[in-house]
């Protein structure tokens, strides 16, 4: 049908008007959202190259502001702002408290009122501003959409500041004189830097070793009831944090996703690991300090839950997890689904003869008798441990950690191990050394870690765990074979002399032994320079007879 010329006009001026008002993406810089309190939080806006109104993504940093538009060629605006106290954001900063927390829920409310928002926000986060991310959404903001973060440490005290007692120096000193100096990279001296009266955060933290208020308020998992949004979490096992992670995911009831790769806080890449079992070739560097969710992933979630499209996103599993030993990937309903099965070994005396450590001990299915059952003693020193520096990783420490084989430690403690495995040993979930032990100072530091004993006698890391003598208390209503919870709210005095059993939790892992293989245990009381040493000196003795039965209990599948 031909258009008279009248009509065609009309139609050649509509299609005019029809093209969007800019041919590139707009970034409105320096933009002032206010706050409930009066305080000017500051920003970016980005806005896609099309005219309408569109969803957001909004990400808090406190680090230096985010720079990222990943999305904004899919039609997502995105705000990057200052959190109060940090870039040119005024107020104090005040490190993930309450306030920080009621600031995310304006930066929403302001997102959905202006003339470019189509309602729809998203909160998206690495680390601490996944942190804010999940906080912020418990506050339920009537406009949040659904929340994505990498990598967030869930439970401050646990797995970020004190695990079970014991200060994580290697990773605290750092990490708090890095967060003041990056606060203003590049921007030069702002006035709000000289309001530090929060930040005492920073120093309550070392004097405060007891769970409770402080870390209650800045715990994501004390306020996961509270979230009614989607969540989808990736993250990695040689991070220190994930551990958190894995109970966020068995704690929500909206639908949620978890990834857990190999990866360590700061990616995948040989400078956060050497010798990291996540492939990528001996010379391959992580192109950020950043890790990464599977590609595709994100944008299909955002697509689903903000935008409505049907693509399968929610009908993939709850967690899909990588095995750090057989390097294979496997998927399951929840976490704790992933293993369903226990397996146990006792320490015995019975010599292994696979390990030069202070006793040689063994992991045996029966319990040990006679002489293989006498206590064995060693001497604390709070030197031992170095094999592996800062923990999981030492990029949060700005260096490489070093793949180190754990042998170097073997002589510092004592070591159980394995007969060579007959079939493949399967850990997925977390496991429990449950022991009897003395200790002839008025307290003490265990430590316990896990290890993959190769033919040739070279160990890998799997996992571990840590327990300050006076903080034993376990709370048995949320406490289960192979993974108990200790409450960390009290100091339980230790009594010089007196046998005592402790249930020290040992954090998750999906890591496969493969048959002719090993499995190891190492048990001491240093972890330098990881976690500051206890002031204490003396002799420890750790039984395994029958009636102080010591036992290995693994989560398996």
């Amino acid at each position: 049908m031909r258009l008279r010329p009248a009509l065609a006009l009309v139609a050649v001026v509509g299609g005019l008007l029809a093209v969007p008002a800019h041919a590139a993406p707009t970034t409105l810089s320096d933009v002032t959202i206010t706050a409930s309190d009066g305080v000017h939080l500051v920003g970016d806006v980005h806005l896609p190259a099309a005219t309408g109104r569109f969803p957001a993504i909004v990400d808090l940093e406190p680090y230096g502001r985010s720079t990222a538009t990943t999305y904004l060629a899919n039609g997502y605006a995105h705000v990057n702002t200052d959190v109060r106290g940090s870039g040119k954001s005024g107020g104090a900063l005040c490190l993930l408290c309450s306030r920080e927390q009621q600031d995310v829920y304006d930066v929403v409310e302001w997102v959905a009122r202006q003339k470019w928002s189509n309602g729809k926000v998203v909160l998206y986060g690495y680390s601490y501003s996944a942190i804010t991310a999940l906080l912020g959404s418990a506050l339920e903001p009537p406009h949040l959409t659904t929340v994505i973060v990498g990598h967030p440490p869930t439970d401050p005290y646990r797995d970020v500041l004190w695990h079970n007692g014991l200060y994580d120096q290697g990773f605290v000193e750092q990490w708090f004189a890095g967060q003041t100096a990056t606060q203003a990279v590049g921007l030069g001296p702002q006035p709000q830097y000289l309001d530090r009266k929060d930040q005492l955060f920073a120093f309550e933290t070392r004097f405060n070793d007891l769970d409770g208020p402080l870390y209650d308020e800045r715990s994501v998992l004390s306020k996961v009831s509270k979230i009614k949004v989607p969540v989808y979490v990736f993250t990695g096992w040689n991070d220190m944090y994930s551990r958190g992670d894995l109970r966020l995911i068995d704690s929500l009831k909206v639908p949620a996703q978890l990834w857990i790769d190999a990866s360590t806080h700061h990616g995948t890449g040989q400078v956060g690991e050497v010798g990291a079992p996540y492939g990528g070739g001996p010379t391959s560097l992580s192109p950020s300090l950043n890790s990464s969710p599977p590609a595709g992933q994100v944008l299909k979630w955002l697509d689903h839950y903000v935008k409505g499209k049907t693509n399968g996103v929610d009908k993939q599993p709850r967690v899909t997890y990588f095995d750090k030993g057989s390097r294979t990937w496997s998927t399951a309903s929840s976490w704790r689904a992933a293993g369903p099965d226990l397996t146990s070994f006792y320490l015995s005396g019975a010599t292994s003869g696979s390990a030069a450590s202070l006793n040689d001990g063994s992991l045996t299915t029966a319990q040990p008798k006679l002489r293989d059952s006498y206590q064995d003693s060693y001497v604390y020193n709070p030197a031992s441990g170095a094999s592996v520096p800062m923990g999981k990783e030492g990029p949060d420490g700005f260096a490489p950690y070093v793949h180190t084989d754990q042998r170097l430690d073997d002589a510092d403690g004592l070591t159980y191990t394995t007969p060579v495995l007959t079939k493949p040993l399967r850990l997925a979930g977390p496991s429990e050394l449950r022991f009897w032990a003395i200790t002839e100072a008025a307290d003490m530091a265990w430590v316990v870690r896990l290890s993959d004993v190769a033919p040739d006698g070279s160990e890998t890391p799997v996992t571990q765990g840590w327990l300050r003598a006076s903080f034993r208390h376990v709370d048995p209503k949320r406490s289960r074979p192979g993974s108990p919870y200790l409450t960390d709210d009290r100091h339980d005095p230790v009594t010089i002399g007196l046998s005592t059993e402790y249930r020290l939790d040992i954090w998750d892992t999906a890591y496969s032994l493969p048959k002719g293989h090993r499995l190891r245990l190492w048990f001491a009381s240093g972890d330098s320079p990881t976690h500051e040493p206890v002031p204490a000196a003396g002799r420890n003795l750790l039984f395994h007879d029958a009636q102080h039965p010591t036992q290995l209990i693994l989560t398996t599948r």
